[in-house]
Formats: C-alpha cells, structure tokens, sequence
C-alpha cells in the first residue's frame, strides 16, 4: 500500500506524501507506516469537519482529538493515541507544529508511588538527604525503601506513631522474606532510622543500665558531688565505669546499697581482683576511682571512718619523659595528607592544630566556626573542665584553615571539621585522633597518636627558650606540676648545669 492509496481529507492532505517518505527514512516497518498513516488521515478528517486549518494545529488539539477518539472507542489505548505520536514528531521537524518540550521525569529523588502513613515524611526525608551531601543515586535507593516501609506499614494498618526500632526490624525481614526481595533494604534502612531519630519520630536505642535502682541514685549522687567540684563530665563517666561494679557487690537483696560493708578489706580484694589485665594507667584509673567513691562516702555521711586511706596505692608511673616527635617526622605526617582531596585538605588543617598549637583531640573536634576570630587572628576552644582558652592562629595554621574551609561541604553543622562523607556531621574526638593515625600509618612511622604531636608542640616550646608559664598557657595546663615534667626534655640546658666527673659544686 502506497501514500496515494490513503485517503486523506482535510488540511492534512498535503503533507501525506511527506509523511509516507520519512516514515521510510525512519526505519518505520510498512505495517507501522499504514498504521500512522491512517490516524494521521483520519485526524486530517477530524480538523476538516470542525474548520480548523494548519494555523490552529497545536498540542492541544492533538490531546482533544486523541480523547475524542478514547471516547468513541471506549479505550485508553486507541490507534491515534499509539500512532499520532510518531506523525506529531514529522510535524515537528517539517515545521508545521511547535517541538514538544522534553518530558521531566525526574522528582527529584521522590518515588512516584506514595502510600501509606510516611507519604509525608518522605518529601522531608529527600531533603534532608541533599541537604546532608548523600549523593543522588543513594537518596533515591533510600526513598525507595521509605516508600516500601510506608506502604508495608499502611497494608498492616499502622500509623506514624507505630514507628520503632522493633518495627524497622519486622519491616527488614519482611523486605528479606517476600516473595518480591529487597536485601538492599537492611543497609537502607540506616539512613532511614538516622533521619527519624533527627526528626525526632524515633528515639535512641535504648542502653541496658540500672536507671531506677539504688545504686544508680547513688552513682548519680556521687557524680554530681564531683561535677561541682569541677571534675568534667568525661572523667566522672570514666570514674563511674570503674568503680560501678564495686559499689553493685556492696547492694543487698534488696537492692539497697549496704555501707556498712564498705571496708578497707573489701575495696582492696575488688581492685586485686578488677586489676588484672589491665594496663598500668588503666589500673592506676581504677584505684582513684574506688578512693574518689569512698571519701565521697565518708564526706557525705554513709560512712563512718575515711577508710580511702587503707585502698592500695595506685601503681607509681612509668618512669621516662613525654616523647615528642622529630621535625622529619612531623613533616613525614604532613605530607602524607593528600591535598588533591577534599579531605586530604580537611587532614592537613586538623594535623597543623595539633603539631602548631598542641592542643588535645577533643578540643581540635569542639572547634567552631564562630570561635575563630580571623581579624584578631586568634581562636579559642574549650579545654579541660569547660576551661575557654584563648590561642594565636599561626600564619601557616590559618592558610591551612582557609584552604579547608574553601572545599568544607555545607552543612548545617557549625563545627569546623565535619566527616567527608554522609550525614555532613561534625568530627568526634575518636575521628580527629583517627586522622593523625592513618596519615603516621601511611608515612610509615608505625603507630602515634594526637597526643604525641602535643608532647611536641611543648618540647619545643621549652628548647626553644620558652619559659614552663608559657608552656603552661599554650597547653592550658591547670596544674604547674604536669607542665613541669617537659623541663626535663631540655637536655640542652640540663647539660649546661651538670658538673664534670669528680668536681664538687662551688
């Protein structure tokens, strides 16, 4: 069958010839051709019984008559609603209709199929995802998985208020068990649960402890005596670990805490007996334990005698002097960060606190943006015992700083050094320490921690000619005494003051 044997009516007629040709250049096979060709003419016929010329073809003409024709027919899929397509992209490129604008199929990583209690919860999600650096590929797989939790949860008739860990963890074997398996959806699920926590739809796992009993009042009370004598947080969690379990041997049937046995014999026989395995500090950490706990015991009344006195002497250091490190070594460190990278920039700034300003791991993790004064050209963090201290940012330190902070990933997130990869949270102490870990690692310097590159920063200080007040200040030291300890690295001035063999001082 040929172009001339269609009969085509209407204003269309003209341009069936043309048709015909470029349905063969298309690679179209005959059957399709007849096929277009006929709804073309049968759409020609259309226009010409409602006087419309080429001048009134548009788009929207094309849909009237398509859903003319679904009507008439009684199909969604009738002959002009598969073929007009194909003669509608002829028209296009012949000129006589403007091209359709490209389809957007893309929603910006929400699932076109929403259902179920979390359909709004699932738009927040995708946000909260770009908002946090995930990239495309995973905020789409991580809506699609909310959007499989939220229709599982609809068929099983829940609602919002249903969601919990123990929920997530049915909907995750049922992903792994049905007859349609996403395995996938158990690492999915994370991100899930990390954004229902945020939002605060979903609580933190709960931690096993003694909330309630008496031992757990008094180790509450206990803790609240040495937070107001000003011992941080972090060391009256450490002092609770350690000395926990003896106050637990010392609580009767009923839970109560008997005092009464609270006994020089008793607290040495849980030290002998906890002690071992542990190293040196660990050890000496457990004895200062039980002692804060029992004259904390006597101060407060539970107790009748300071029997602290009687605990075994905590094992004397080791003795040697802080190691620091050599300048080759520091400058090994330094160069195995990869500045190419965006978080080989973010190592290099975290290196550069620690080797220039000595400060501790936790404080490098606390900085804020807010907390650099870059006109004044100074910092401050907060150090030991919530003490601010106050520091001079080095030239070289503040070139560090801005480099990083040129490629540092937005986020909401004030702190200054934030994880590279998703959720764009801030560094813990763990992971800044990590850091000068895997760079002495990859230098081949074996194993050295943060710490070890703060022993350095206050050798030198006091090599250097620096006075232990000074030390004392950059470290922000609380105690003399711990300050005085790097007098003994100066092998320079304690050479001058030995005396030759045999020579009696003047």
């Amino acid at each position: 069958m040929t172009a001339g044997s269609v009969r085509t009516p209407g204003p269309l007629a003209v341009h069936m010839d043309a048709l015909h040709d470029w349905l063969g250049r298309t690679g179209c096979s005959a059957e399709r051709s007849v096929r277009c060709e006929h709804a073309f003419a049968r759409f020609s016929g259309w226009m010409a019984d409602r006087h419309l010329g080429l001048a009134d073809l548009d788009g929207d003409v094309i849909g009237e008559y398509i859903g003319c024709e679904q009507e008439r027919i009684g199909s969604t899929t009738p002959s002009a609603f598969q073929y007009l397509p194909i003669a509608r992209r002829y028209l296009a490129e012949a000129g006589v209709l403007a091209p359709a604008p490209p389809v957007v199929r893309s929603r910006g990583g929400v699932p076109r199929l929403l259902i179920g209690p979390l359909t709004g919860v699932i738009y927040d999600l995708v946000f909260w995802m770009k908002v946090q650096g995930y990239a495309v590929g995973t905020v789409m797989s991580v809506a699609e998985t909310a959007a499989r939790l939220s229709a599982w949860m609809g068929t099983a008739a829940l609602t919002v208020g249903d969601v919990s860990d123990e929920l997530l963890e049915r909907f995750v074997a049922a992903e792994a068990a049905g007859p349609v398996r996403h395995p996938s959806s158990a690492r999915r699920i994370v991100t899930v649960r990390k954004y229902l926590i945020a939002c605060g739809m979903l609580g933190q796992p709960a931690v096993p402890t003694l909330q309630g009993t008496p031992v757990t009042a008094e180790l509450d009370a206990w803790g609240g005596w040495l937070t107001g004598r000003g011992v941080g947080i972090r060391t009256v969690a450490d002092q609770r670990r350690w000395a926990g379990p003896f106050l637990t041997g010392l609580a009767g049937r009923d839970g109560q805490v008997g005092w009464a046995q609270a006994s020089c014999d008793e607290a040495n026989r849980y030290v002998a007996a906890r002690g071992p395995g542990y190293s040196l500090s660990s050890r000496r950490h457990l004895v200062t334990a039980v002692r804060s706990l029992l004259r904390w015991a006597f101060a407060t009344g539970r107790i009748d005698c300071p029997v602290s006195a009687g605990v075994l002497r905590p094992p004397p250091r080791r003795p040697g002097l802080p190691r620091g490190l050599a300048p080759a070594q520091v400058q090994a460190i330094t160069a195995a960060a990869d500045t190419t990278t965006a978080a080989g920039v973010r190592d290099l700034a975290v290196v550069m606190m620690f080797c220039r300003l000595g400060l501790r791991a936790g404080e490098v993790a606390g900085l804020m943006l807010d907390d650099i004064d870059w006109a004044a050209g100074r910092l401050s963090v907060i150090g030991k015992a919530a003490r601010r201290l106050t520091l001079p940012l080095p030239a070289d330190v503040g070139a560090a700083l801005v480099d990083y902070l040129k490629v540092r990933p937005a986020s909401t997130d004030r702190a200054v050094f934030l994880r590279s990869r998703p959720p764009l949270n801030r560094l813990t102490r763990q992971g800044i320490s990590d850091i000068v870990a895997r760079l002495a690692a990859r230098a081949g310097l074996g194993i050295i921690h943060a710490h070890r590159l703060r022993h350095t920063v206050a050798t030198r200080v006091v090599a250097a000619g620096g006075s232990l007040t000074e030390a004392r200040e950059l470290l922000g030291h609380s105690r003399a005494d711990v300050t005085a300890s790097y007098a003994r690295t100066d092998l320079d001035s304690l050479r001058a003051l030995m005396l030759p063999w045999g020579r009696m001082p003047s």
